[in-house]
């Protein structure tokens, strides 16, 4: 099975730091988004010298890494809340909290929870979080950020998540922790750069590092065999498990199986996840094989929810799956017509910059139009003289 091109992108930034959770990365100057993004957490030493927000990229120095600069701050899921708005409550505060992030400087966590508190304590939002999305572009790293939030009367249709889990099980065969040094080796060997951040061929419908390099070749067996195995012990920790990094981690595993059908229907039971990390790995694993295996049918109606999500790291993987859906399903195609181009519309004035690609490419497939990414008033019209029926282009 091969696996996607997206990359892990590991830079001299702390976005553990940052408050950040999703990194999305573009390979050289293609704009053709990818779907992966990862929770992997910075360890590469922090820029000494503080960027202003928003004034591009720095000067290079031959041999250093490319530094990470802010390209854009956006704001989701209520109209009553934009960036000016949003610079205008928080003031200096909010420079100070972006200068912190990009030094590495671990404060930076506590001056963010003020920023929080005070935009949840002024507009009186049901869920407010920050979300840090890295990009890689040649010498560019541009970062954007969002704040995400959720209307109290908006909880229902944009947060309908499973009750908490309350289980606790024992790791089957020692999986859970195999699986986690997997990924603790594969990040120090990217950051060491002995090995690129994307894999080649992966037995797994999606393994986010491959098992090419010797240290992570014998994982590769382990994983196949002891899944194999073990199946319904990490099914029921990915549904029942109260750790949620434990059901994240289940949620890669399962991959390892070989019946796609199986493996589609354990990704799309986590897709409404408590945990947004479970939610990020359930809806990767469906973006390889979206990708990859389009014998295999994705139930779309679950994937298109999660468009409505509140965080960054949802909507990018849902749109991902649901541009490669609509892509060879004239059934997909329909129902974003029908239900979910509203959701489009307003993801494509998003300044992140794979939401807003992804749902351009969304909008060309369906409607047969080719406004910019920028012409949001041309697709409004489209929308606005479509007949009832929400007719679709046979394209």
């Amino acid at each position: 099975m091969k696996k996607s091109t997206a990359l892990f992108l590991v830079v001299g930034l702390s976005l553990s730091a940052f408050g950040g959770d999703t990194i999305p990365m573009r390979k050289g100057n293609n704009t053709t988004p990818v779907a992966d993004d990862s929770l992997v957490k910075k360890t590469s030493p922090a820029p000494k010298k503080a960027v202003e927000m928003a004034t591009g990229p720095e000067e290079g120095v031959p041999g250093q890494l490319p530094k990470p600069f802010v390209a854009g701050i956006d704001t989701y899921g209520s109209r009553r809340i934009n960036e000016v708005v949003l610079k205008d409550v928080l003031g200096h505060d909010l420079e100070t909290w972006v200068q912190m992030g990009l030094a590495g400087d671990p404060n930076a966590l506590e001056v963010e929870q003020k920023l929080t508190k005070k935009i949840k304590d002024k507009f009186g939002f049901a869920t407010v979080d920050w979300s840090i999305v890295e990009y890689f572009e040649g010498d560019n790293l541009p970062l954007y950020i969002t704040l995400d939030v959720v209307e109290p009367t908006d909880v229902s249709t944009r947060m309908p998540f499973q009750a908490a889990q309350t289980g606790e099980f024992k790791d089957p065969a020692g999986l859970i922790k195999a699986w986690n040094e997997y990924e603790d080796i594969a990040v120090e060997l990217i950051e060491t750069g002995q090995i690129e951040p994307e894999a080649d061929e992966c037995k797994a419908f999606h393994c986010p590092f491959g098992h090419t390099h010797a240290r992570l070749k014998r994982f590769e067996k382990l994983f196949v065999d002891g899944v194999r195995k073990n199946e319904a012990a990490l099914v029921e920790i990915q549904a029942k498990d109260k750790r949620a990094e434990w059901r994240a981690s289940a949620t890669y595993l399962l991959a390892y199986l070989t019946d796609g059908k199986k493996v589609i229907s354990l990704m799309r039971d986590r897709i409404k996840d408590s945990d947004p990390e479970v939610r990020n790995n359930a809806l990767r694993v469906l973006g390889d094989i979206a990708e990859f295996h389009t014998e295999l049918i994705i139930p779309i109606q679950p994937v298109l929810e999660a468009l409505r999500f509140p965080r960054v790291s949802d909507r990018s993987k849902a749109l991902y799956v649901a541009y490669l859906t609509a892509l060879s399903s004239q059934d997909a195609r329909t129902q974003i017509l029908k239900s979910w181009v509203p959701e489009l519309l307003t993801i494509i004035e998003s300044k992140q910059i794979d939401h807003k690609e992804l749902a351009h490419g969304i909008l060309r497939k369906i409607s047969g139009k080719e406004y910019a990414n920028t012409d949001v008033t041309s697709w409004k019209n489209w929308y606005a003289k479509l007949p009832t029926e929400r007719t679709i282009t046979r394209k």
